[in-house]
């Protein structure tokens, strides 16, 4: 057993090195809790990944909590999350602070830059995720579906609605072509824990209450209900949090896609984008703090309280085919947001659309790093401006 200062320090360095989103960060853990210092074996550490897809919340870093869970319990599962979020909280939080400044033209053309490349990395992700969730006609049709619901709705129960139904169909309709046989992991857990899954849904009940008889305070309800409900990995935020008016109608458009953009630019999780949200909505630091906490609280608390029965949940094929229809549902909600709050309102004319294909080219043909993209996206961004 690691102590609680060492499971830290191992996750700090993960944090300032994990470039690349969840998928990298994964990648990273794998090699690092596997194969370098041998946690658990690579069978344990699949159904780490099963159980936190399975999961709202942020699948990379419940992993690591779960892994931390592992070696000290909840205290340890607190200094992984610590370690591995640090590092991208802050560089966010600076982020936000610099935008509250008062901003010149040539500050507004970079940010502007930065929205198109937010249009190329949501395109991107709605290609990888249409290419691995929609494998039939059936997935097919159903993605558009959700999609044009979406664009003719919107608002952030209405989407939990969508989703809740998407599972429904998914439980109704799919059905699972592999049952796969998963190993016990060797994940110690306390079976009174459940009780931390109350706390959401207590959260769930009394924060709308909060932001109804205080309406300055509606984003905090947002961003706890954004993190108890938000399935399918970081790039699903976008659509969850601009579907929320107490977040989204609070500033300009160009913030809210630069702070995205600039969420993937930073190593670690890409959640981290609450911390910036917050601080832009008027809390300063401690907004921004209080943001973080919100947005992975539901996430940690959920993951708590299914540890000990998860070895009763993975056999229900019922249950994989209503989670499948729900990151279904979420691909036709990503493919609504980038039309409807990611294209709109930036590509307005030609020399967008040429900095577009630009950044792409750039990001998705070649290949290159993001930090790339972005001085290719902020270029273009000063070129269209003069």
């Amino acid at each position: 057993m690691h102590s609680l200062f060492s499971i830290f320090w191992i996750f700090l360095k993960l944090g300032l090195t994990s470039f690349g989103g969840p998928m990298a960060h994964l990648a990273y853990f794998q090699r690092e809790f596997v194969d370098k210092r041998q946690w658990l074996t690579a069978p344990e550490y699949a159904e780490l990944i099963a159980l936190c897809n399975f999961l709202p919340g942020p699948a990379s870093s419940q992993v690591g909590m779960a892994l931390g869970y592992q070696q000290r319990g909840l205290a340890g599962s607190l200094a992984a999350f610590l370690g591995f979020t640090l590092p991208s909280a802050m560089l966010m939080l600076i982020c936000a602070s610099l935008m509250l400044t008062q901003l010149s033209p040539t500050v507004e053309a970079a940010l502007h830059g930065l929205k198109l490349l937010a249009v190329v990395v949501v395109a991107d992700a709605v290609l990888k995720m249409l290419k691995t969730t929609a494998t039939d006609r059936f997935r097919q049709i159903f993605v558009l579906l959700v999609a044009l619901l979406m664009l003719l709705l919107n608002g952030g129960m209405v989407q939990i609605g969508v989703l809740l139904v998407s599972g429904l169909m998914g439980y109704l309709f799919i059905s699972p072509s592999v049952t796969q046989t998963l190993t016990q992991t060797n994940i110690s857990t306390n079976k009174t824990s459940i009780h931390y899954g109350w706390l959401v849904l207590l959260g769930l009940v009394a924060l709308p209450v909060l932001g109804w008889l205080m309406p300055e305070l509606a984003w905090i309800d947002a961003l706890f209900r954004v993190g108890a409900t938000v399935m399918g990995g970081g790039h699903v935020v976008l659509p969850m949090l601009s579907a929320e008016a107490a977040i989204y109608d609070a500033m300009p458009q160009s913030y809210f896609l630069a702070g995205y953009s600039l969420a993937q630019a930073v190593p670690g999780p890409m959640f981290t984008l609450a911390t910036y949200l917050g601080v832009i909505l008027g809390g300063g630091i401690w907004g921004g703090l209080l943001a973080t906490l919100l947005i992975f609280l539901p996430g940690w608390l959920l993951l708590i309280s299914v540890l000990p029965i998860w070895s009763k949940l993975r056999t229900s094929t019922g249950l994989s085919c209503f989670v499948s229809g729900i990151h279904i549902g979420v691909v036709g909600l990503l493919m609504a947001t980038l039309y409807r709050f990611v294209w709109q309102g930036t590509v307005t004319r030609v020399e967008d659309m040429a900095a577009v294909l630009a950044i792409w080219g750039v990001l998705v043909v070649l290949k290159q790093s993001v930090w790339v993209a972005i001085l290719v996206a902020v270029i273009g961004g000063l070129l269209i401006a003069h």
